[in-house]
Formats: C-alpha cells, structure tokens, sequence
C-alpha cells in the first residue's frame, strides 16, 4: 500500500476552530506535520508569514507556541494552549487577525509564480489565503493522481466545506477532493462522497449542479481543482455575487441533527463542545483523524 508522504497541509488559511481564529487550524496541522518530518520542504512551521500576523495578533510568546506545537498535540489541546496563554484572545483582536489573514495581498514575484504553477493567467489573482489554497489543492492533485495505481493509503480528505476556490462557492473544494480521493482509492471508508454524501447533495440541491454527472466527471476525467471549477460554472452558469452570498450563508448554517452530532463531537474528542455546526464537526472530525495518522506516522519512525 503506497502511502503518501510528505503530506500537504490541506487546511486553508481561512478555516477556523472552535475559537473563531483564522488560520491557527493550519498552524497547527504544519506544526504537528513537522513534527512526525512530514511537512513539504517548501512548507515552514516557525514564526513568519501568516503564523506571525497570528502569533501576534493573539499576543503569544512564539517560542514556547511553536515548541508545544512540536509535541504533536491534537487541535483542541492546541486551542486550550492557545486560552491559556493569548494576551488579546478578545473578539476585537480575533477579528483584527481574521481580517488581516483574508485580506493579504502576495508579493507578485510570488504570486505569479503560484499563478503559473496551477495554470492560473488571471494577475488579479494575488490574495495570499486563495493562492496558497490553490497551490495546496494542485499539490495533492497531483500526488493522488501519480499514485493511483499504487493502492494509495487511506488519506482524510482535509479540505473544509469553508473553503472556496475562485468561483466563491463553499464545500466545493471538499466535494471535489472528497471525489478524487475516491477516485484514485484513496478516500478513507468511512467518508462519505457524492450522492451518499448529505453535504455533497444540499450544495447540488442549491446551485442546480447535477451531482450524478460531476462524479462521473471526476471519475473519468480525474479534473485539477481549477479545471473542475470551471466545468462547475459552465453547468450551472453565469451565478450572481448576491446568489454565492445566499449559497454562502445557507451552507454556514447547516447543523447536524442532535442524535448525529453528539456521537461525532465525541469521536471528535469534543465531546464538550456545544455545536451542532455540520462544517466545524466535520472538521474536528477530520482533524483526529488526521492527528492520529500523522502520530502512527511518526511513531513508525521511532
């Protein structure tokens, strides 16, 4: 069974925890990834970038944050550091972080050179958090499909229903990486994909996407994320910022029912949490599972 390694950090820059925090999720899954020496060399996990403008932000003392980072905690023990320790944890220092981290323009040099490598010719793409979503999700497109005959290990998808490619449209990104990963054998079993998958059908249900022939489009055609946006949009057409703001806010709002989100808090290990937020459980979801593959991984090393 060929298992992929290194493993790029699939969580975007704008995805949160339960905290609220842009970013810190992403932090934490290149930290823990360093630790197990997992991480891309062309990825960093110490105090520069989008980590500083946290770090600082939260008012954190990097050295001890990025040295417990190092013994490969889970995220919400990362998040307990985090309370425990951020001088400016209000929600006037969160939300100055949050804005700060979307709103980042990339140096062009570097832009255009992420533009270039995803196939992108559009120079007004130069947003820090969509271009490294973009370099993140051309990443794995292509380990997935190099290796897919290989009998890929099982891999959790990452990708968050908060995520957005160019077009806007949330849980795009995680449909399709959900559909490819099932694609090149490499979904875990236990994820559901396409018309098995409840947040697969409330987004087709919402932007008029015929979810039976976009899998059977993944399947064929095994689609780069950007090749598949763009053959999302020539299905459902032309689609309205005032429209992607509706799908946006109806997809945020999605909770899991009570006796579902219970048991998944609890395989989460958050059993405490009091949401029922069907994007954030299933992060949380994801994030244990990931934790605990990359602490196998590391401990294979031993």
């Amino acid at each position: 069974m060929y298992q992929i390694e290194p493993l790029v950090p699939l969580i975007g820059p704008l995805v949160v925890g339960p905290l609220g925090v842009s970013h810190l999720p992403r932090m934490w899954l290149k930290g823990i990834l360093s630790d197990a020496h997992v991480l891309p060399d062309t990825y960093f996990d110490d105090y520069k970038g989008f980590n500083k403008r946290v770090v600082d932000g939260l008012g954190l003392d990097p050295e001890p944050w990025f040295a417990f980072l190092k013994t490969l905690p889970t995220y919400l023990q990362a998040e307990q550091y985090v309370k425990d320790h951020a001088a400016k944890l209000d929600a006037a220092s969160i939300a100055a972080v949050n804005a700060e981290v979307a709103s980042l323009p990339r140096p062009e040099e570097n832009a255009a050179k992420v533009r270039a490598a995803v196939g992108l010719d559009d120079a007004s793409v130069n947003n820090s958090a969509m271009l490294i979503n973009l370099d993140d999700w051309y990443a794995i497109h292509k380990e997935l499909t190099a290796h897919k005959n290989d009998g890929l290990a099982p891999l959790v998808p990452m990708v968050s229903s908060a995520q957005t490619g160019l077009l806007g449209v949330p849980h795009l990104p995680r449909l399709w990486m959900k559909a490819l990963s099932r694609a090149t054998g490499a979904l875990p079993k236990d994820w559901k994909s396409g018309l098995e998958c409840g947040f697969d059908n409330q987004l087709a249900k919402l932007t008029g996407l015929d979810l039976a022939a976009a899998i059977a489009y993944i399947n064929a055609e095994l689609p780069d994320y950007l090749t598949f946006e763009r053959w999302f949009e020539r299905q459902v057409g032309p689609v309205s910022d005032a429209k992607k703001a509706e799908w946006s806010e109806k997809i945020a709002a999605m909770q899991q029912p009570e006796d579902r989100a219970q048991p998944n808090l609890a395989e989460a290990g958050a059993a405490d949490l009091q949401t029922r937020s069907t994007i954030l459980i299933n992060d949380l979801v994801d994030w244990k599972y990931m934790h605990d593959d990359i602490a196998g991984r590391k401990l294979a090393r031993a």
